[in-house]
């Protein structure tokens, strides 16, 4: 499956940010998703509005996150087999590979590209 969002790009302090709007495609319209590559390599996934969730993503951990709905909270666990960010000036991608469990119970393993670049219009 693909999706398109226009977003921004930009650095601070060392980690690059992916800011972006959720529409009505991913059931997720009103929320803002977040995306900061860590200079150390690891991922951190933000998304704010009616949904929240802080969610790190580490090659080889696993990482834990209260994923806050408007029909209840629930613990979400991430195993990540791969972590990788190659972004220069704001154009590359992002790949991950990870296990989820919701609540304890394994949901399935994702691999998940996400492709920066410059706005084509």
């Amino acid at each position: 499956m693909e999706l398109v969002s226009e977003g921004k790009f930009y650095v601070k302090d060392g980690t690059q940010y992916i800011v972006y709007e959720e529409s009505e495609l991913t059931e997720m319209k009103g929320v803002t998703t977040v995306i900061k590559v860590l200079p150390g390599g690891s991922v951190l996934l933000l998304r704010l509005g009616k949904l929240r969730q802080r969610q790190e993503f580490r090659k080889g951990k696993v990482t834990r996150s209260q994923y806050d709905t408007p029909v209840g909270t629930f613990d979400v666990q991430m195993k990540t087999y791969e972590c990788r960010a190659d972004l220069l000036d704001g154009v590359g991608t992002i790949q991950l590979g990870y296990d989820v469990h919701i609540e304890g119970v394994s949901a399935n393993y994702t691999q998940l590209t996400i492709t920066v670049q410059e706005d084509q219009a």
